[in-house]
């Protein structure tokens, strides 16, 4: 494993970074997966493998290891947000309800 990090808007790349800048552009998604399918990637609250943030989507082709970055970050799980609904900056606005906030009487 490497000792470079490479986390970015809550994913942590580790390895799959240098596996993804190996690959020869454009690549389809198909043969991505074939090479790189099975390296995940770490998330604020688990990891999440290639193929389960890419393969269910429609074939594609990839021209740059920028746009398959992109791909990753419209596809990851939530799970790489942490606490969902939470901000530390605002209070929730009048009316909104979030599954988090607690009840006060």
């Amino acid at each position: 494993m490497t000792d470079r990090h490479s986390r970015e808007l809550g994913i942590e790349f580790g390895d799959l970074e240098a596996k993804l800048r190996e690959q020869t552009y454009p690549i389809e998604t198909e043969d991505l997966l074939e090479q790189c399918g099975e390296d995940a990637v770490e998330l604020q609250n688990g990891s999440e493998t290639l193929r389960e943030m890419l393969g269910l989507l429609p074939e594609e082709t990839y021209e740059s290891v920028e746009e398959t970055r992109e791909a990753i970050f419209n596809a990851v799980d939530s799970k790489a947000i942490g606490r969902r609904y939470y901000s530390d900056r605002t209070p929730p606005a009048n009316g909104e309800r979030r599954e988090d906030a607690q009840l006060s009487f």
